[in-house]
């Protein structure tokens, strides 16, 4: 009986994470980017400060079972971290981020 509390705990964690993953979003708009870590409330970055996506390295023993996460910075070196990679209208991941990003600016 006692060997199903750590496992019943693991499952708890893992399904929190999924729900939380799923459950964050992100939005890229000519009025800026924003993210939205649940249970957080949304946030709008403008553009202008908006420098670039990067993603975050996995570490640790379970580092494949962690989902993919990135940061987004800011033109003043600020990190912000999101749960969520992908974007409407952008597609998934951090090179596709970016390209978005740039297609917002006019820099493409």
């Amino acid at each position: 009986m006692l060997f199903w509390v750590p496992v019943v705990l693991v499952g708890l964690a893992a399904l929190a994470a999924f729900v939380s993953v799923r459950a964050s979003t992100l939005r890229m708009t000519r009025d800026g980017v924003e993210i939205r870590n649940y249970p957080q409330p949304a946030k709008l970055y403008p553009l202008e400060q908006v420098d670039r996506f990067e993603a975050t390295p996995r570490v640790g023993n379970f580092s494949s079972l962690r989902p993919a996460t990135g940061a987004l910075v800011l033109t003043n070196g600020t990190r912000i971290p999101m749960r969520k990679l992908t974007a409407p209208d952008a597609g998934t991941g951090v090179d596709a981020l970016n390209k978005r990003l740039a297609v917002l600016r006019g820099d493409h």
